[in-house]
């Protein structure tokens, strides 16, 4: 079971923290959450991928497609803190460096930060 919480790291980022499975039915349930943000307007998401366990090839799908629902409504959606073992998907996919792949979610929501 996939289970799927948000809070607000800034003014700019939605950070998602995903923690158990993410296999067909884990995919659903995050794209599910993804497209409920995007429609409240929240475009720039950060998943927090270290609470994974598992990532199959529809895990993989739902980051891909999310990542580009989250494009296509001009904002971005990044990873932070993958698990060790969705960090190896990553990496062995060649998906790691697209969605912009940091250690921790601090690093990447600041990353995220609006300077003026």
């Amino acid at each position: 079971m996939l289970v799927v919480t948000t809070a607000e790291s800034s003014g700019v980022s939605t950070v998602l923290t995903v923690a158990g499975v993410l296999d067909t039915d884990g995919a659903e349930r995050l794209l599910s959450r993804i497209d409920r943000l995007l429609g409240q307007g929240r475009r720039r998401l950060v998943l927090d991928l270290d609470g994974v366990e598992f990532c199959d090839s529809s895990g993989v799908s739902a980051l891909v497609r999310g990542h580009a629902r989250a494009s296509a409504a001009a904002g971005g959606l990044r990873i932070a803190a993958a698990s060790p073992q969705v960090l190896k998907v990553l990496k062995i996919s060649g998906l790691a460096r697209m969605f912009g792949l940091k250690s921790t979610v601090d690093k990447l929501a600041s990353a995220n930060t609006v300077r003026s």
